[in-house]
């Protein structure tokens, strides 16, 4: 039962907090111990139970539309810092999808009130869940805990939307994409939780496309990320997992949405793997690759003591290119073994970033992956370095395409 503890109304309309007669509660593997604090539903929200300054901004969130925090306290003992993500299911466990963001702010050592907010969740239902994935490292596994229960605060009547029929054909300059196939509840190409394959949180979304460029088949574009809406006001944004079946583009990715909405509004990204222009390529050679910790590498190239090694710019934007990393604070054969950073002057948004060629002095090819990509940052992680003293890579800045479907999953 909820009790009705505050309306905040100052002109418009404000979130509505319900505290708990009796809170919620579970403890991880690692003695970390959470309690449902508060669920929070408007366009304004604040820690609850702090009373911040009026200037102090950084302690409130606000949005145009109306959005869902939920308020957990973790405590937890010195520096062991629990790894965790909130899993919204209904209550049937048909499908579930991540929590979008986490910010906390610390009561006192060991104590945080951490809020979460909820970007996509079963809005149809009265009630949900809120599981909690953990995340071991040490051998990197998932296991799922029941959470919370959450009293859906933005029930209503709700509009819908309807479907158009497949295949359907949207097109993107000279780009076309014709999507084939929209499925739910295909198996995802990991699992999140080894013990429990059937659950909800190891199943993905599969789209079949069809790509041609200027009439022909083209092989060199792949979606990169797809953005999955409804009526009801969720979205939520999905990395792609593709490959090449049967003369089409077959993409596995997570998170979608709930499979009884009458229809999804996909907005898919596609994003070229090779045929870049000249004036999209960067070539750097022997650049240094220097000993440092892994734990360091996230703050990497936000003092000014981090110079730069290499400079340019490609499609208007300014880029620098940062020395590579080689982890001292990693156990043996542990991956990333290394890494490299690339700063832009401005955010680069409806651009990728691709990594043509990376070889090390001896001129041994590298694996590299896309680490983290966030505001101007560009991080890559190295695989196998060996005795690499430095390394040569060629990279491409280049223009996304952008398509919209809208359409009704399918059960495979």
């Amino acid at each position: 039962m909820w009790l009705i503890i505050s309306v905040l109304a100052a002109g418009i309309m404000a979130g509505v907090i319900w505290w708990l007669k009796q809170p919620q509660a579970l403890t991880l593997n690692n003695g970390t111990k959470l309690k449902l604090v508060a669920v929070t539903y408007g366009k304004h929200h604040s820690f609850p139970g702090f009373k911040a300054p009026p200037r102090n901004r950084g302690s409130m969130f606000d949005s145009t539309n109306d959005t869902l925090f939920v308020w957990i306290e973790q405590q937890h003992k010195g520096n062991d810092w629990p790894q965790y993500q909130l899993l919204v299911c209904d209550k049937a466990a048909t499908a579930c999808a991540g929590n979008s963001m986490m910010t906390s702010r610390r009561i006192r050592p060991g104590d945080e009130i951490v809020g979460i907010r909820l970007d996509a969740f079963p809005r149809r239902d009265a009630k949900f869940n809120l599981r909690v994935a953990e995340w071991n490292p040490q051998n990197g596994r998932q296991t799922v805990k029941d959470g919370f229960v959450i009293s859906n605060p933005a029930r209503e009547t709700l509009s819908a939307w309807s479907p158009d029929p497949l295949p359907n054909t949207q097109q993107d300059d000279d780009l076309s994409v014709t999507l084939t196939r929209l499925e739910f509840g295909a198996k995802a190409p990991y699992l999140r939780n080894n013990d429990a394959p059937n659950d909800p949180m190891n199943k993905s979304v599969l789209a079949a496309f069809q790509v041609q460029q200027n009439g022909q088949t083209a092989t060199n574009w792949q979606p990169a990320q797809v953005e999955t809406s409804d009526a009801t006001g969720n979205h939520i944004t999905g990395w792609c997992n593709s490959h090449w079946e049967n003369g089409e583009e077959v993409t596995l990715y997570q998170w979608g949405l709930w499979p009884d909405e009458p229809a999804w509004k996909l907005r898919v990204e596609f994003s070229r793997t090779s045929g870049f222009a000249d004036s999209e390529l960067w070539t750097i050679e022997n650049i240094p690759l220097q000993a440092g910790k892994m734990q360091d590498f996230w703050s990497y190239g936000r003092n000014r003591k981090d110079a730069a090694f290499a400079e340019t710019t490609l499609n208007g934007v300014q880029l620098k290119l940062f020395p590579a990393r080689q982890f001292t604070d990693r156990q043996p054969g542990s991956q990333p073994a290394g890494g490299f950073l690339i700063q832009a002057d401005r955010p680069t948004d409806g651009m990728r970033m691709t990594v043509v060629k990376a070889t090390d002095d001896q001129g041994q090819d590298l694996q590299v992956w896309t680490w983290s990509r966030g505001g101007t940052d560009y991080r890559f992680g190295l695989r196998e370095l060996g005795n690499a003293k430095s390394l040569n890579l060629t990279l491409a800045l280049h223009t996304s395409r952008f398509v919209e479907f809208t359409v009704k999953p399918a059960r495979p």
